[in-house]
């Protein structure tokens, strides 16, 4: 008697849980389902009971799985792991969770004995696409120029020396923004924060996908030019500084035009020693900006 009344309390136990656990026989068998009952993260997964995981799930994803389930009953121990399930590729009766790309992990652990006549483990589910959501978006902060998207500084050092030391040479292109304190004095700084986002996105357009961006900071910007000659090196600043010229930028009823300096610099393997890879470059800048601004030097 006592023991039927603790398989109630447990069953009823396990059905109520938010997370799914289930019991996954050596064959992809799902022997029993339980819990799962929170509809904002899981889809029912009791039509899964009795099914073999390669009647709903995508055959990648059943072939991943199930090489779980042997690495965790050949390791005899707790196997965790993170996995992304398209839960619209599974064939379900019914959908009614999220929906779309979710993260899972799922924590699995060896029965000591047979179920329903073969090996088995037990496998808890956690949804964790709010965690790696998170995850992404604090990586991405440590990385990324809140005000314009680009890289910041850090992060484009660091792609910089990695481009270097697999490829051996790359171009610096350094631009600033010609009398930009004019721009906030007169119109305000959201004024200014307005002209630096459209600058970054005429720079991302010119420049195209195979070349770094990042902002220093204020009105100062920085690319990455790859496989280039010094010739296409000092067109593409040309081509970048031409379109600013020819581009009206508008704030509210304001129609703004702005001017960039750029100074360019050519960096190869051995400038990995140096302590600041853009030292060059801001040396041409300097020379742009004392030669009249408005224009594209090369560092000689």
């Amino acid at each position: 008697m006592y023991q039927e009344i603790l398989s109630e309390l447990l069953y009823s136990l396990f059905n109520t849980i938010p997370d799914p656990f289930f019991v996954i026989g050596e064959d992809g068998t799902y022997l029993e389902v339980f819990g799962g009952t929170d509809r904002s993260l899981y889809d029912d997964g009791k039509p899964m009971k009795g099914r073999n995981i390669y009647d709903f799930m995508p055959k990648e994803f059943a072939d991943f799985y199930m090489q779980q389930v042997r690495r965790t009953l050949e390791m005899n121990c707790l196997n965790a792991f993170d996995y992304q399930l398209e839960t619209n590729k599974v064939v379900l009766p019914e959908f009614n969770g999220p929906g779309g790309t979710q993260w899972f992990e799922t924590r699995m652990f060896p029965l000591k004995t047979p179920y329903m006549g073969q090996r088995a483990v037990t496998a808890q589910i956690i949804n964790i696409t709010e965690r790696r959501n998170l995850q992404k978006k604090l990586r991405e902060l440590s990385y990324i120029d809140p005000l314009t998207g680009l890289y910041n500084r850090r992060y484009f050092l660091e792609r910089v020396r990695i481009h270097l030391m697999e490829k051996g040479r790359a171009h610096i292109m350094l631009c600033d923004i010609d009398r930009f304190k004019d721009v906030n004095d007169q119109y305000g700084h959201l004024a200014g924060d307005a002209v630096l986002k459209e600058f970054a996105g005429i720079a991302k357009d010119v420049l195209k996908h195979n070349h770094a961006i990042a902002r220093l900071g204020g009105d100062e910007f920085v690319m990455a030019l790859t496989d280039m000659t010094d010739e296409e090196a000092f067109a593409m600043g040309e081509s970048l500084r031409k379109q600013v010229e020819k581009t009206h930028f508008h704030y509210q009823s304001q129609v703004l035009s702005i001017r960039i300096s750029i100074g360019i610099a050519r960096l190869s393997y051995e400038d990995l020693e140096k302590s600041e890879l853009i030292a060059d470059a801001d040396r041409a800048l300097y020379q742009a900006k004392a030669s009249g601004k408005n224009k594209v030097c090369l560092f000689d």
